[in-house]
């Protein structure tokens, strides 16, 4: 082959080369503009609309009133943030032993509580073998006109409870009398280990007060108020019968459960 031939040659290969480049290039740009054709006919996102500011107001007192008026202005006012709160249940338990008590009449109150488990297993293990059995009870206690220390209440009583159970209605006998109950275990040989003790609650009366006695103050602007008492000749309003039905004359010589009487010691 001589010189010119091969040189033939080359520029032939070149040529070829070049058309197949220019061929690749054509292509790609068929599909970038077919992408920019897709890109273009695409409707774009309406752009939010911004919230004109609030205007500020215009006294009606004039240009002098409205230059006072501008030096106090804060800007617009934001809205007040939204009161709902997100929706949620109550916990069945906060891990506090407790336990409260409610006075509902003259004859019933209303208690409930909380134990947590590990306060359990303590208390059985301090009873040890005599935990064997033990059953969990309300013990409640007639504390009136008396500071509670654990053993000096005119009367207590037990009531059982089942298990789980985490409040209870107790139908108390004696008005206007002081309470307090406790909750904690009995072993059968009649040991109590309590686990908590409730606030003390004074039931009402279920007739008027006899107390009729009127004090009558006189208030001085600058000198200390002087009281006299007087009788009251007013009339007695009719006593609703108590539980029983029975609906005699509460001013009666019969003993209440607010007069004082000898304290019996507990059973703990």
């Amino acid at each position: 082959m001589t010189v010119g031939e091969a040189f033939a040659a080359g520029l032939g290969a070149i040529g070829t080369w070049l058309g197949c480049a220019r061929g690749a290039a054509r292509r790609v740009g068929e599909v970038v503009e077919g992408l920019l054709d897709v890109a273009v006919r695409r409707d774009p996102a309406p752009a939010p609309t911004p919230t004109p500011p609030s205007p500020r107001p215009v006294p009606s007192g004039g240009a002098q009133a409205e230059i006072e008026e501008a030096k106090f202005y804060l800007g617009p006012r934001p809205s007040p943030p939204s009161l709902e709160r997100a929706p949620g249940e109550l916990p069945r338990a906060y891990g506090h032993d407790r336990i409260v008590l409610l006075p509902r009449d003259p004859w019933w109150a209303f208690t409930y509580w909380e134990v947590t488990p590990m306060t359990r297993l303590r208390a059985l293990r301090v009873l040890g073998a005599e935990g064997e059995g033990a059953r969990e009870v309300l013990r409640i206690y007639d504390v009136t006109f008396i500071t509670f220390t654990g053993d000096n209440a005119w009367l207590s009583f037990d009531i059982e409870i089942a298990p789980g159970t985490d409040y209870f209605y107790l139908n108390l006998s004696r008005s206007a009398a002081s309470y307090l109950v406790e909750i904690g275990l009995r072993t059968p040989a009649g040991r109590f280990l309590p686990l908590a003790r409730s606030n003390t609650i004074t039931l009402p009366r279920p007739e008027p007060s006899p107390d009729t006695t009127v004090r009558w103050v006189r208030l001085g602007r600058h000198a200390p108020p002087t009281g006299t008492v007087a009788g009251w000749a007013g009339e007695r309003l009719p006593t609703p019968p108590g539980p029983d039905g029975d609906s005699g004359d509460p001013w009666s010589g019969a003993t209440r459960s607010s007069e004082t009487h000898t304290p019996l010691r507990s059973s703990r």
